[in-house]
């Protein structure tokens, strides 16, 4: 049975506060959703929404087991807590990796028209499917419904998640893993840092002291222990209109190599780079 995965569908950046992450977001030159509650989960999220993928804020708001999970993490930090994958058939791929069967989600949308529901079939996946990184498979049944008018203009010229950076003990021996979940030969090994090409966005795989390697000045960081995901890179449109957005609102930030890198300090603990489309 062949894999339905189709990509890196969104990240999820765990917060204690939705609408203080969301100022912090509008500073970085991001345009949030509506808020959104998952009344199945005790969650509430607000999206940054870009053409094929998206980034979710999520707090727990509420009693259910996602929002303990949520609460146990932002007890630590906040940042990156999971990746979900697209899949076209979230059952089938549940049959093929031998996983409890994905059940239905749903959540309400502000649109122009009035509240429309988002339908989902989704469920996490065990930590071994792809270790070292909590993930998810989502297929969405309502994707229209995520795009309203507006929601993919950022000012900061944001397009699409290139790439997960994330620091584990021992990248190469999670491999079988990771081509378990995505396909064949998705993993490619340099040295000791993995690249998962998922079909829509890469996942970096790599040791805390290889970090500096992929995120110059990273390891100036105040980096959790792995495994952890610490960093997110997204292409914009052009990087000196991005820069002067962050300029305008007073974001710290530094440019190498033609990129910007915004420390996890000014973004809810993510280590953020920005790089052209």
């Amino acid at each position: 049975m062949s894999s339905r995965v189709t990509g890196l569908d969104h990240v999820i950046i765990a917060v204690r506060d939705l609408e203080a992450a969301a100022a912090t977001f509008r500073r970085l030159g991001f345009t949030p959703s509506s808020r959104g509650e998952h009344a199945e989960w005790g969650t509430a999220n607000l999206c940054l929404m870009f053409g094929n993928d998206y980034i979710e804020l999520l707090a727990a708001v509420a009693e259910g087991g996602p929002a303990e999970r949520v609460r146990t993490f932002t007890g630590v930090r906040e940042g990156l807590m999971g990746l979900v994958f697209a899949t076209d058939d979230a059952e089938s791929d549940c049959r093929r990796l031998g996983v409890e069967a994905p059940g239905r989600l749903s959540r309400t949308v502000a649109t122009a028209q009035g509240p429309r529901l988002a339908r989902f079939v989704a469920g996490p996946l065990p930590p071994e499917t792809t270790p070292g990184v909590a993930s998810f498979l989502c297929q969405h049944l309502t994707p229209e419904v995520l795009r309203q008018p507006g929601w993919t203009d950022h000012a900061n010229g944001a397009g699409a998640i290139a790439s997960i950076t994330a620091v584990v003990a021992d990248p190469v021996g999670l491999i079988p893993a990771w081509d378990g979940l995505i396909g064949p030969a998705a993993s490619t090994a340099t040295d000791d840092t993995v690249a998962v090409r998922t079909g829509r966005g890469l996942i970096f795989l790599c040791r805390p002291g290889d970090l500096d390697l992929l995120h110059p000045g990273a390891d100036d960081e105040d980096a959790p222990s792995p495994p952890a995901m610490v960093a997110l890179t997204i292409t914009v449109a052009d990087i000196g209109t991005a820069a002067d957005v962050l300029s305008a609102n007073g974001v710290r930030f530094s440019r190498d190599g033609g990129g910007i890198r915004v420390p996890s300090s000014e973004a809810c603990g993510v280590l953020i780079e920005m790089i052209s489309a």
